[in-house]
């Protein structure tokens, strides 16, 4: 809003506020005809331009009314509206005001102050009574013009022919960064909804389009691929492979589905197309995941067949190795039970069995393998698969039974050695967990219940080991190490959210003792400066006042978000603690500029006695006569409606 205010009332000397009746008003004699004529000019050109007007008054004096206060209660006898400016001259009593309505958002305050002491002054001291007038509506009259319809044609069309000229180009590089966009989109997890939300539009529409393509061809391909597989390895071998391919034919359905839904007739808004597109996008992803998922066992099953020859001569061979460990293991074995209780070899003590009849039944499925390989191409490769997997799988447990067989001595002896140590290292944990257990309790720590757990299986281990450890030391050590390290696991765990709880607490301490330290101070700066204080520094105390006593209510249940509202307080009492000094400063202004300061300056700043020299000269500004403060509600004085000021020159 802008209101200026050039105000001259008739002739008296002693002239009280009165409706203008022109824009020019002249009671004191101050203008000549040039004068006059150079203001209208002003003026005129000022609504024109912003449709702003400007009100000129001339008188000898404000008959002993603050400036400020004249040309309000004139401007209201005048009935102006949001966009009048006034600008009122005593020339006698060098007094002046001018007001801009805060509706005017083509200046802002500061530069209305700016124009008032460094133009329209300097103007008053000289007697420049027009030069003044005139600066004021020149100064509101700021920004760019409205121009002719003749220049905004030829301006249309420079625009026009640099669109044409620059078409070409423009289409080149929306097609370059089209493609760059498709690019980076391909690298995106098509199945991962949120990573693409944060493509464009267009790109999307593009990774759509080559997406269901690109998988189409490939479950064509794969589809290809498993007709001539089932009638190699027949339906049961290649099952996993069908069932990959027919999800993802489904997949694939649903994505065409939705892509002709974008591309018929009835138009969606720019939601439901991302939504639609986003929904293509997954859909044929995860098809092409799922005939992912199969393709390197489909390779592996089709290699079996082509290399069976070599593959069964490296299974026979390892077959002749194995058998040549069985009799040097019957001997381990021996002296095993020489050494130990038989309770200790319990988890050994028929391997070497068991690892023969893992190496007869390997060497079964070998000599039917070779069978097989043996014939022609049809339906027995699925039968040639099934024999390889099962001697592969038959040798590599005979190879593990023997393997601990060979390895039990040194595992038994080891368990034996260590024992004492590691029940030694349990009992010491279980008294950590019962001391981290008490603590816990108090700091409310969360996985308090998996640690009970963990301290009572330990428990048992160790009563185990100590009344059967010798008997299977290898079978207690197995089980006080589980324990032992499922119960160091969870006390690093709960300590670890212990020493956050304990840092946590100790961060909201200090951000309540800031909180409270900042509303505390900028409450008490407000209350001993009232009269001088704005709506906004009081808004923000109050919402900090409000977080405040939100993170006191959360700080024994939810300290993070008592953190989190301790810092707003401590930040909301900050920005109110700057508006409230601009607002003195203001205040300081204008009361200085109004009466040149004086011993009731104080009183007014700190609300003990209410004036009308802040109109104009803080945010918002106040209103209304001298009256004492009292308790009860508000004077309902102040009024936020203008920029500018007044003061002597």
């Amino acid at each position: 809003m802008l209101i200026t205010a050039l105000l001259v009332a008739p002739s008296a000397a002693a002239q009280p506020p009165f409706r203008l009746s022109t824009y020019i008003t002249d009671d004191a004699g101050a203008l000549n005809g040039a004068g006059r004529a150079a203001i209208a000019s002003a003026t005129g050109k000022l609504y024109s331009d912003r449709r702003v007007q400007l009100w000129v008054v001339f008188v000898d004096d404000f008959s002993g009314q603050p400036a400020v206060s004249w040309a309000q209660n004139t401007r209201s006898a005048s009935d102006l509206g949001d966009f009048d400016a006034v600008l009122a001259v005593a020339t006698v009593d060098h007094s002046y005001a001018f007001l801009v309505p805060n509706r005017v958002k083509t200046i802002s305050a500061g530069q209305v102050d700016d124009l008032r002491r460094n133009q329209i002054e300097p103007a008053l001291r000289r007697g420049d009574w027009s030069g003044a007038a005139v600066a004021a509506a020149n100064g509101l009259d700021r920004g760019p013009a409205p121009t002719s319809s003749a220049p905004l044609l030829i301006g249309l069309g420079v625009i026009l022919a640099a669109v044409i000229a620059l078409y070409v180009v423009m289409r080149y590089r929306h097609r370059r960064r089209r493609a760059a966009e498709l690019a980076a989109a391909k690298r995106v997890d098509a199945t991962d909804a949120d990573a693409l939300a944060a493509l464009s539009l267009g790109a999307l529409d593009d990774l759509s389009r080559w997406k269901v393509v690109d998988v189409d061809n490939a479950v064509r391909t794969s589809a290809n691929e498993l007709a001539l597989a089932v009638e190699e390895f027949g339906q049961q071998r290649t099952q996993p492979f069908s069932s990959a391919v027919d999800s993802a034919k489904a997949a694939l359905a649903q994505a065409f589905t939705v892509r002709q839904q974008l591309d018929d007739a009835i138009p969606e808004t720019r939601e439901q197309r991302r939504e639609l597109l986003t929904e293509v996008i997954v859909s044929a992803a995860r098809a092409d995941r799922e005939l992912e998922s199969q393709r390197e066992a489909f390779e592996e099953m089709r290699d079996l067949v082509v290399n069976a020859p070599s593959r069964l001569d490296a299974l026979t061979q390892q077959i002749v190795d194995l058998t040549a460990r069985i009799e040097p293991s019957e001997q381990r074995m021996t002296e095993l039970h020489n050494e130990f209780d038989s309770a200790a070899l319990a988890s050994v003590a028929t391997n070497v069995t068991t690892a023969k009849d893992r190496l007869a039944f390997a060497d079964q499925n070998l000599s039917r393998a070779r069978d097989l390989a043996a014939k022609p191409v049809g339906g027995e490769q699925s039968a040639l698969v099934d024999a390889v997997h099962a001697a592969e799988s038959a040798l590599g447990q005979a190879r593990s039974l023997l393997d601990a067989v060979d390895g039990a001595a040194n595992d038994i002896r080891h368990a034996v050695a260590t024992l004492p140590t590691l029940i030694a290292d349990i009992h010491a944990g279980l008294g950590h967990a019962d001391a981290t257990l008490q603590d816990g309790k108090k700091t409310k720590t969360p996985n308090l219940r998996d640690l009970v757990a963990a301290r009572d299986a330990a428990a048992r281990a160790l009563d185990t080991a100590r009344s059967s450890g010798s008997a299977d030391p290898l079978g207690s050590f197995t089980a006080l190490t589980n324990a032992n390290a499922e119960l160091n696991r969870l006390l690093a765990i709960v300590a670890e959210e212990q020493a956050t709880a304990e840092r946590l607490n100790r961060t909201l301490e200090q951000a309540l003792f800031t909180a409270q330290s900042r509303v505390h101070a900028v409450s008490e700066y407000i209350d001993n400066r009232r009269g001088s204080i704005g709506p906004e520094a009081r808004t923000r105390l109050a919402e900090a006042n409000r977080q405040l006593e939100a993170a006191q209510d959360k700080r024994s249940d939810a300290v993070s978000e008592a953190i989190t509202h301790a810092n707003n307080a401590a930040r909301l009492a900050a920005q109110a603690q700057s508006l409230a000094e601009g607002d003195v400063q203001s205040a300081q202004r204008a009361y200085a500029g109004r009466y040149g300061g004086g011993d009731n300056m104080g009183a007014m700043m700190g609300g003990i006695i209410i004036g009308d020299m802040l109109s104009g000269g803080m945010r918002g500004g106040f209103g209304g006569g001298w009256g004492p403060t009292s308790f009860g509600g508000s004077s309902g004085s102040f009024d936020g409606g203008f920029m500018g000021g007044g003061g002597r020159f």
